[in-house]
C-alpha cells in the first residue's frame, strides 16, 4: 500500500496550552551543548510547531458561572478544546490528526497481565471492574483501553471520559481532519522512546502544568505508576525526587539498580537552568537522567506533507 499523501498533525491538550505540530521522523539524539552542558545527551524529535494557545487566554466570559445552569456539566477540558478551533482553522480538509490527551484528564491503572487467549472482551470487563473498585459508579462509561500487547506481570489501562472523546471527534470532524488516533500522553511518551529503553530497571517522567507522572519499567514490563501534584510556575524538583524515592521504596528489598531516567521536558529552554541541580540530585540516588523534549521548530505557514504514524 502506497503511503498516505495526506499532511499528519499532531495536536497535544493540555491544561495550560494547546499545540499542533506535523510530525517529520522519530525521535533522535541531540547535541544542546550551551543549555545542557552538564546534561545527559538529550532525546528530541524533529516535529514542526505549526501554533500553540494557550487556555488560560480563553475569553473567560464563556466559562460558565456559579449559578450557570451549564456549571454542573462543564469539564475542565473544555477550554483547551475550544483553544483548538483557531489551529485546525488553518489545516487542508483530510489532513490526518492525532491528539494526544494530558495526563491530568486520564486515569491510568498497572492491572495484573490478562491470560494471551483471553478475549479483549473479557480482558475489558476485568480492567472495568477494577476501575470501578478505585473510581465507583462514574467508571461504568469511561472508555477504557488496555496495552495490547502487555510484557512482564502487569498490564498498562488507560481510562478516560467518553465525553472527551466524543468531543475530540466531533472537533476533528468539525475541522475537516480524518482522526487517526487519541493517545495518553505517557503511551505517546512510551511509543516515541520504547526502542531507546534498555532492560535495566528504567523511568519515564512527564511534568506538566501542576503535575508530575512516574511511570517504572524493567524488562520491557511496567513496574510502578503514580502521580502527584506539583507548584505550577515552578520547576518540581523537590516533588519529583520525592515521588520516586517513595515509589522506589514501595517495590519492596528486590536489588533493584536504577539506571536511566527519562525526564520529558516540554519548554527546554524555561528549564535549563534548574536541570544541573536535578540531575546531580538524581544521580546522588544512582539514576541517570536523561532530558525528553520535543524539538518543535516554528514555521511561518503549514510544512509539505509528511508521512503518517500511528501512536498505541
Amino acid at each position: 500500500m502506497l503511503p498516505s499523501s495526506r499532511p499528519s498533525y499532531c495536536l497535544r491538550l493540555l491544561p495550560d496550552r494547546v499545540t499542533l505540530s506535523q510530525p517529520q521522523r522519530a525521535w533522535r539524539f541531540a547535541s544542546w551543548k550551551r543549555k545542557w552542558t552538564d546534561a545527559a545527551t538529550p532525546l528530541t524529535d524533529s516535529d514542526v510547531l505549526v501554533g500553540t494557545h494557550a487556555v488560560q487566554e480563553m475569553a473567560m466570559a464563556d466559562e460558565p458561572g456559579p449559578h450557570s445552569a451549564q456549571h454542573s456539566t462543564h469539564q475542565p477540558w473544555q477550554r483547551a478544546l475550544q483553544a483548538c478551533s483557531p489551529l485546525l482553522a488553518e489545516l487542508a480538509a483530510g489532513s490526518q490528526l492525532t491528539v494526544v490527551v494530558s495526563n491530568q484528564w486520564l486515569r491510568y491503572k498497572l492491572l495484573p497481565a490478562m491470560p494471551p487467549m483471553q478475549s479483549q472482551a473479557a480482558s475489558l470487563a476485568v480492567a472495568r471492574a477494577l476501575f470501578m473498585d478505585t473510581y465507583g459508579e462514574a467508571a461504568a462509561t469511561w472508555h477504557i483501553a488496555l496495552e495490547p500487547l502487555p510484557q512482564g506481570g502487569y498490564q498498562f489501562a488507560c481510562a478516560l471520559d467518553r465525553s472527551l472523546l466524543e468531543a475530540i471527534t466531533a472537533m476533528a470532524a468539525q475541522a475537516g481532519c480524518r482522526l487517526v488516533s487519541v493517545q495518553p500522553a505517557m503511551m505517546h511518551l512510551y511509543n516515541r522512546l520504547c526502542r531507546h529503553l534498555s532492560r535495566d530497571l528504567c523511568g519515564l517522567v512527564q511534568v506538566e502544568a501542576g503535575r508530575i507522572h512516574l511511570a517504572l519499567m524493567r524488562d520491557g514490563g511496567w513496574l510502578a505508576f503514580s502521580a502527584c501534584a506539583s507548584h505550577a510556575q515552578d520547576w518540581p524538583q523537590q516533588q519529583l525526587l520525592a515521588l520516586l524515592q517513595r515509589e522506589m521504596v514501595l517495590l519492596g528489598d528486590a536489588p533493584l539498580v536504577p539506571g536511566k531516567l527519562y525526564v520529558n521536558v516540554a519548554l527546554a529552554a524555561a528549564h535549563s537552568a534548574a536541570w544541573p541541580a536535578l540531575q546531580a540530585s538524581l544521580a546522588e540516588m544512582g539514576w541517570q537522567a536523561v532530558p525528553v523534549f520535543s524539538h518543535e521548530r516554528s514555521m511561518s505557514k503549514l510544512a509539505s506533507p509528511a508521512a503518517a504514524w500511528v501512536g498505541g
